[in-house]
């Protein structure tokens, strides 16, 4: 019972890795539809979901009238899986509920409608959208944009809407996407999706929350503060940064790439340190320094796991604001997220004996590093995407 849940990851995996095949092949359209956002793909993930449900459910005993954590899952690994519960929640709630379309304004022209994408029919507004102005705003000393500014009159109010700073009215998100060539237009993406962006924002925010607190509890204050200290450094360096396309200019951009370059340099201390042991588990028969190396591996693992997907979300977040979207099974979003799997198995020991093995587990975390270098440098030279920026 308790593996049924990892051999829909496995699954998973393998169906997501060969999709971002698929998509290069045949294209970002063919393999959202036959694959993404198939009946069978959605089926895989709730089977997961559902399994993985029923196993937090069987780890609590409970004891007169109040469900108390048994020893084998403590408080803080029961919130953070379900956090992932509730991500996957969003998600499916987003597929079903959300509306997503375009509107296109000239100056002066009045809309209370947007174009859907899927049906491309008209969508109701319950409110008025009116473009008075349309700027661009460029670089000094350049022609390069530097931000597109739509000023529009709202139900008898005037609101701004550039480059990562939308509008919400009513729950629905409004978007600067593109301009007319003459700068006398634009087009707006219109979203709604409020119980979707909800529930999996709440899984969000209990994600961080709770892996904070499990993080913590595993490695203590003097790893977290260091690590937690070069998280810091690498962001206020990043920061400082100025690039010059439009969407790229925000503070997302920042605390995103710093979070998942550290994750990811943690990542590779982990299979130098995979390879020392096992070079020396060959060499020698002595356990006392490789068993500290193993003990530092094993540590390492929770802040490495933790990171990256704490980045994948923040880049989520970003997305949603970007482009009205927090998940759109990009290439690069797709290997984090199977680099995300891949390595949250070994953290779970009791589940999975064999990782409970030394020498296996080291040799699981070295070949794991394939997945990192595919992510960080293979999907920019063997794949598409919107990362390619990068």
């Amino acid at each position: 019972m308790k593996k049924i849940s990892f051999y829909f990851l496995f699954a998973l995996i393998v169906v997501m890795a060969g999709a971002t095949a698929v998509e290069k092949l045949f294209g970002s359209a063919f393999a959202v539809e036959k694959i993404y956002h198939s009946w069978w793909f959605i089926a895989l993930w709730s089977a997961c979901a559902i399994a993985g449900l029923a196993q937090i459910c069987n780890s609590c005993r409970k004891q007169g009238t109040i469900c108390k954590p048994a020893p084998a899952m403590n408080l803080p690994t029961i919130l953070v899986h379900t956090a992932f519960l509730l991500i996957l929640a969003g998600a499916f709630t987003t597929f079903l509920t959300a509306k997503r379309g375009y509107m296109h304004l000239r100056q002066n022209e009045i809309h209370n409608y947007f174009i859907d994408e899927k049906t491309q029919e008209r969508q109701p507004l319950p409110f008025d959208v009116k473009l008075l102005l349309f700027e661009v705003k460029y670089h000094e000393n350049s022609d390069k944009p530097a931000n597109f500014h739509s000023y529009l009159l709202i139900d008898g109010k005037v609101r701004e809407i550039s480059m990562n700073n939308i509008h919400s009215e009513q729950n629905y998100r409004l978007y600067q996407l593109e301009y007319d060539s003459d700068e006398m237009g634009t087009t707006l993406l219109i979203n709604y999706d409020f119980w979707g962006i909800t529930i999996t924002y709440t899984g969000y925010l209990l994600l961080l929350i709770s892996g904070i607190w499990l993080v913590f509890k595993k490695i203590g204050w003097l790893w977290f503060a260091a690590i937690g200290a070069v998280t810091f450094a690498v962001w206020f360096y990043i920061s400082t940064l100025n690039p010059m396309t439009p969407i790229l200019r925000s503070p997302m951009l920042a605390l995103h790439v710093s979070v998942i370059m550290v994750s990811y340099v943690i990542l590779l201390i982990i299979t130098v340190l995979s390879a020392i042991y096992l070079i020396k588990a060959r060499k020698h028969k002595s356990t006392n320094n490789k068993s500290s190396i193993l003990q530092i591996t094993t540590k390492l693992l929770y802040p490495a796991v933790f990171l990256l997907a704490f980045g994948i979300f923040l880049g989520a977040v970003w997305a949603n604001i970007s482009w009205g979207r927090y998940w759109g099974w990009d290439s690069k979003e797709t290997w984090a997220l199977i680099t995300l799997l891949i390595y949250a198995l070994p953290i779970h020991k009791r589940t999975f004996k064999a990782f409970s093995r030394p020498k296996f587990f080291c040799a699981y975390c070295l070949i794991a590093f394939l997945s990192v270098l595919m992510t960080f440098l293979g999907v920019s030279f063997l794949l598409n995407g919107l990362h390619s920026y990068l």
